[in-house]
């Protein structure tokens, strides 16, 4: 006897082919909607959303043992007593941050001016390795420093061998080399915080090309620039790419930044930084103050913060010159360039959003304390 047929009839097969037609069809309809949107997000004018995207983005990639081990993250509320580590980001307002609290008194470990330096007693500017010695190199003027040169790795590693953080005599180091300075003068036992002032990257290379011009007192002071377009100084002379994302993630000046140290920088930054803005430095100010403990019920600061916004107008070493359009051609050829320091900008924005609940609920915690 002949087993029955498992074939199709011929209208059974034509639907079924259909239906998986049709199935197919919606999956490639469904996969092109979702790149669509995707797209749509990434360039809409919705610039918070996009950060968002750069948030998730940023979770990938793990800290930095420097980082991860010597410094409080911002979950963290300050302790009644923590050493600083400020990243002073030339032409970023660092200058003027360290002006507020040289005002307030703070001891500060930084470099001096050395027109300054060389009025020093020589015990005090070429102390021995063992020499650390807390001074008032502006008497009467006001401010306390320490007798290192935080610039340098040279002078953070003579910093390292004087015992700078363990101590105990600075409350705030300006350095320019954030990780190289977190590895080697912070460690378990003697942690830190870390502050920074953030500018527009491209905003801050066209302030440093008028400055420069005329900065006599510069080392990097720069004669040949003046009377020289942007754009022709952008494509021909400037040689500073991605400088953030370098130094966050301990790479030297003429070593290539790529999305691996982005994603490093972003990280870094969420999860240790306390950020300020350039273009919000009072608001700033306020929060490094709640961050630092710093006394505002004393007479001597509340003087220091009018002195600073109290008229409108912060004083600065700013200079006045032409403003750059976005879309110019000098503004896009700096952009080529700094590509990944403009994204983790755009980071540090939504960090700067995010962050003012928490830094506040650090005040709150210490008024409480204080009942």
């Amino acid at each position: 006897m002949k087993e029955a047929s498992t074939t199709k009839p011929p209208t059974e097969r034509l639907l079924l082919k259909k239906m998986m037609r049709a199935v197919v069809l919606g999956l490639v309809l469904s996969i092109f909607n979702y790149y669509n949107s995707l797209s749509a997000v990434v360039s809409t004018d919705d610039t918070m959303q996009s950060r968002r995207l750069l948030s998730s983005w940023a979770q990938t990639h793990a800290l930095s043992d420097w980082a991860r081990y010597n410094f409080r993250p911002l979950s963290v509320a300050p302790g009644e007593k923590e050493i600083v580590l400020f990243w002073h980001i030339p032409k970023s307002g660092g200058t003027t941050a360290k002006s507020i609290y040289r005002c307030m008194d703070l001891t500060i470990a930084s470099r001096l001016n050395p027109s300054i330096e060389s009025r020093l007693n020589p015990s005090i500017s070429n102390a021995d390795e063992n020499g650390l010695i807390v001074f008032e190199p502006f008497g009467k003027r006001g401010g306390t420093f320490v007798n290192v040169d935080m610039t340098t790795r040279s002078g953070i590693l003579r910093a390292e061998r004087m015992n700078l953080v363990p101590s105990g005599k600075v409350d705030i180091l300006f350095v320019m080399e954030p990780a190289f300075a977190g590895e080697h003068l912070f460690d378990r036992e003697h942690t830190g915080r870390i502050l920074c002032l953030f500018r527009h990257p491209l905003k801050r290379l066209e302030s440093k090309f008028y400055y420069l011009q005329t900065a006599t007192w510069e080392k990097t002071y720069r004669p040949e620039w003046k009377g020289m377009d942007l754009f022709e100084w952008a494509t021909t002379q400037n040689q500073e790419n991605n400088i953030m994302v370098k130094k966050l993630a301990g790479l030297r000046f003429n070593d290539t930044a790529t999305e691996a140290e982005l994603r490093l920088a972003m990280r870094l930054v969420e999860k240790r930084f306390v950020v300020g803005l350039t273009d919000e430095m009072k608001e700033s100010i306020r929060r490094f103050n709640i961050v630092m403990n710093v006394d505002l019920t004393s007479l001597r600061n509340q003087n220091c913060m009018r002195r600073f916004f109290g008229h409108g107008t912060l004083k600065s070493n700013s200079n006045s010159h032409p403003k750059m359009e976005p879309g110019s051609p000098a503004w896009d050829a700096l952009a080529q360039g700094n590509a990944l320091d403009i994204q983790l900008y755009e980071y540090i924005l939504l960090m700067f959003d995010q962050q003012r609940e928490v830094i506040d609920s650090y005040a709150t915690s210490v008024n409480e304390m204080s009942l």
